[in-house]
This record gives C-alpha cells, structure tokens and sequence, in this order.
C-alpha cells in the first residue's frame, strides 16, 4: 500500500513540476509573442509612415510643377489614367495621348516678340512641334516598347517606329494643320501656342490588348481567375494606358493603389509589407501580377463565401474600384462581410446586380460596375482576342 502511495505522491510531484514548467513556458511564449507583435506594429507603423511621406513627396513636387506649368501656359494639363502627358524640361513643349479615344494632342510656345516675324515665329513652332511628336509616340515604357507600338501608320502604310518616325513627323507638321492662339501667361509674357492633333489608328486598343494579353493569361492562370475580368478592368482602369496614373495616386494598367489595393496584393502573395513606388507598379507584369491577386483576394478571402460565381464577380468588381467594406454596406447597410455573403446567398445574382446599382455609395462605382460587366461579356465572348474598339463602343 505505501508503495502506491508513494508512487501518486511522486507522480503528483512530477505532475506539479510538470505543470510549473508549463505554465512558466507559457508565460514565456506569451512574452515573447507580445514582443514579436510589438515589433511588427513598430514596422507596419513604419512603412505606414513611409507610404504617408512618399505620398506627400509626390503631392508637394505635384504642386511645385503645377505651379511653374500655370506660370506660361493658359490651362494645365497632367497625366491621368487614361491620358499621359509629358512636358518638355523648360515647359515650352507637352504632348499628350488619349488612349481611350484613341488621339494626339501636341502643343508649344513660341514668344510673341513683336521683332520676330511670323514666318520665324511659324518655323520655331513647327520644329518644336516635329520634336515633341517625335518624342511622345517613340517614348520608351517599362517593357522596353515604344509608348505607342503599332498604333500609327504613315502614308506608305508602315507601322511608324524610331526609324521611320522624322518622315511621320514631316507628314504631319505642316502649317496649314495647325491651330494658332495668343495667349497671356502668369508671369506677364505673351506668348502663342501652336497646337496639333493626330489621329490613333482605329486599332489602337487591339494592338495594346495584344501586347499585355500573354501576361494576363498567365497571372490570370496562377491565381485561377477568369482573364475576361482582367481585361475588362484593365479597359475600365486605363484603357491599356501603359503610363496611367490617376490623382489618388494609382499606377499603372490596373491602377494599383501603393497604399491600399498594391499594399494588400504585395502582402498577400509574398507575406511582407512594402512600399510600392510608382516605378515598381508602371512594370507591366509587376502590375499584372498585383492586380490579378488582388482580384483573387477580394474573391477568395473577402468573399469566399458566396455561393454564386456570377455574384462573387460583381462583388469582386465593385470592391475593386471601391473596397469591400463599401459593398458590404450596400448590401447589408454594414461594413462587416458576414451578414452581406448571407444576404448575397439568398439573392439570384441579377436581384444582387440591381441592389449594387442602387445602393453604391458612388455614382463612380455604379457606372465602373456596369462597364467592367459589359466587357467582361465581351472579352469572353472573343475569347479576350483582339477586336475592334468601334465595335465594343457601338455594344455600349
């Protein structure tokens, strides 16, 4: 009997130092776990810190070059989502493309000094005219194109590239062409401004579709989404404007947002945070590839839940452009997911398309919503081939 007794009372003994030794571990573990998540508060604060700082860097030089821009010119002008504009270092020269409706606007200053006559003033304009064109349509992008590839023809029918674009430009600057205006800047100098429009070919959009489709297919396998989505946001985005950027600021083709939208991909496909600049989102397969996860968190994590493909797609595509915490309020009047998923669920997926069109808090997402629906159809319906601008612009 004192046998058993002795072995409970060694088994208890073990038992206590056992459980002190845990708890102790414990305790620990939990030290160590809250110095762990300290540390990683101290580095998201951080690289919130340096998002903030680089967003107001970008904001403060906005400002100085808007300010030096309004000193000579009657209206400025500046690089959007869908248009690039670029100006020449001393400001006397811009160029501009619309890539959604598919033209080339070209504009420079010419001091109006009563000694120079028009015919000096006419071939100063017109030369620096020839150089700007030059310049914007042979301008180089992030993969190592020119900004307009293929989108322009000369008269003899050739794809106007570097080596054939002085012979394009001679085509086009000529003085009958031109549109003259005097104009009085900020700075007390009068100046004219000699403008210039030139006409994409019918084709533009085709030949930008191509050039990032491989790209799209392939991102949009790995993450296992439907590239018809891809390419109907990337149109809604930017119209394959491999130069886009908007005021917010976002980047790039899928206008990537550096501290949201391009924050949370990068996050979500390689678990770190980091700060994205402008020149990491304009590369082409970076933006891609950030785009199409984001695309497949919003799906996969923010609405995994829903049943329905077609109305996890329009989910998707509503918080794309205005972030799921906004849809879910549309839907269920709260920002939560989970009440909005089993709203959604009981919902056919036309019964949730109008709720989304009715309820949006921004006429900008109601519209986004129904032109990325419309071309999502379309590119599915092409297998997301090259296909005429004309013809989608007629479907809307």
């Amino acid at each position: 009997m004192f046998k058993h007794i002795y072995l409970f009372v060694f088994i208890m003994d073990s038992f206590l130092f056992g459980q002190n030794d845990y708890e102790k571990w414990l305790k620990e573990q939990e030290a160590e776990l809250i110095e762990m998540a300290s540390k990683e508060n101290e580095y998201l604060e951080s690289v919130t810190a340096e998002f903030e700082g680089y967003i107001n860097q970008q904001e403060e030089y906005y400002k100085i070059f808007r300010d030096a821009v309004e000193k000579k010119w009657d209206s400025f002008r500046y690089s959007s989502n869908k248009t690039y504009v670029e100006y020449d270092e001393n400001l006397n020269s811009r160029g501009s493309v619309d890539f959604e409706k598919g033209k080339i606007e070209i504009e420079v200053l010419v001091d109006d000094n009563p000694s120079k006559t028009n015919k000096v003033k006419d071939s100063e304009a017109i030369s620096k005219l020839k150089e700007k064109l030059s310049q914007v349509i042979t301008k180089d992008t992030f993969d190592k194109e020119i900004l307009l590839k293929d989108q322009l023809k000369n008269k003899s029918g050739q794809y106007v590239n570097k080596n054939n674009i002085s012979n394009f430009t001679q085509e086009k600057v000529k003085k009958q062409s031109l549109k003259i205006k005097k104009i009085k800047s900020k700075d007390g100098k009068k100046r004219l401004k000699y403008s210039l429009k030139v006409k994409m070919l019918p084709s533009h959009l085709d030949k930008r579709v191509e050039r990032y489709k491989d790209e799209i297919f392939k991102q949009s396998e790995r993450f296992e989404i439907d590239p018809a989505v891809v390419f109907a946001i990337i149109h809604t985005e930017s119209s394959f404007n491999p130069k886009a950027r908007s005021h917010i600021p976002a980047y790039g083709l899928m206008q990537l947002v550096p501290k949201s939208g391009g924050r949370d991909a990068y996050n979500y496909i390689y678990k770190k945070d980091k700060l994205l600049t402008g020149a990491y989102l304009y590369e082409p397969s970076n933006n891609i590839e950030l785009g199409c996860a984001y695309i497949k968190k919003l799906k996969d994590v923010y609405f995994k839940n829903i049943i329905n493909d077609v109305s996890s797609d329009y989910c998707t595509i509503s918080a794309y452009n205005t972030g799921p915490g906004n849809v879910a309020k549309a839907i269920s009047g709260e920002m939560f997911l989970k009440p909005s998923v089993s709203i959604v669920n009981k919902k056919t997926s036309q019964e949730l398309f109008q709720i989304l069109l009715n309820r949006l808090p921004y006429q900008e997402t109601k519209n986004y919503l129904k032109k990325v629906n419309s071309r999502v159809k379309y590119y599915r319906d092409l297998n997301a081939k090259p296909h005429s601008q004309e013809n989608l612009d007629q479907q809307e």
